[in-house]
């Protein structure tokens, strides 16, 4: 019954590290995203400021279609980040996660001294019902993490690398891409620009 007990020590403990692995999994989307929002929206009012204050200026002119479609589609994509933001609820899901993993410690806390105390088979497997209801409630009313979550959490070494990597590809590369993308564009459209302006103004 005592292997029992440490049994459920440890798959709890596994549990915990993997809704802390999720809590931090969706602030860091829910961080990602409210920046590319930001960024697609401050580029598109720039972008936007420019052709109108600038409108004869001659890379304005020459590149007014192509600034055209690229305002269209970081409107596209902020409304998109938006939406995604607003469905998602991630800022709510990891205070939940966290929450659950909170839960799971003060649990495994409650028992963790009772192991390896010295009691009869009947109170060990009261001992062990008891707090395995427990588990069992706690995970019935809350979120599951992502298997992505579990593996992060539980490897170690180069399998640890790998998963985070994957992860980091697979739910957070889409956000740094666009923000790279938005930076460059309105970079470009802004040194453009001036350029065009000084070259007008020394001519």
């Amino acid at each position: 019954m005592k292997s029992q007990l440490e049994n459920l020590y440890r798959r709890s403990g596994i549990t915990k590290e993997s809704c802390f692995q999720a809590n931090r999994r969706l602030e860091r989307h829910n961080t990602l995203s409210l920046w590319s929002l930001t960024i697609l929206a401050f580029s598109l009012i720039v972008i936007s400021l420019l052709t109108q204050l600038y409108a004869n200026n001659s890379f304005i002119v020459e590149y007014n279609r192509f600034l055209g479609f690229s305002i269209t589609s970081i409107s596209i994509f902020a409304m998109v980040i938006a939406v995604v933001v607003q469905k998602s609820n991630f800022s709510l899901k990891a205070d939940k996660f966290r929450r659950q993993a909170m839960e799971i410690n003060e649990l495994r806390l409650s028992f963790k001294h009772l192991i390896d105390k010295e009691d009869d088979l009947a109170s060990k497997q009261e001992l062990y019902e008891c707090n395995s209801s427990k588990y069992s409630q706690i995970l019935n009313r809350n979120l599951v993490h992502d298997q992505i979550d579990y593996y992060v959490s539980s490897s170690e070494g180069i399998e640890h690398k790998y998963y985070s990597i994957k992860l980091f590809i697979t739910e957070f590369l889409g956000y740094i891409l666009t923000m790279l993308v938005a930076i460059s564009l309105l970079s470009w459209a802004c040194f453009q620009t001036y350029s065009a302006t000084v070259s007008a103004i020394g001519s």
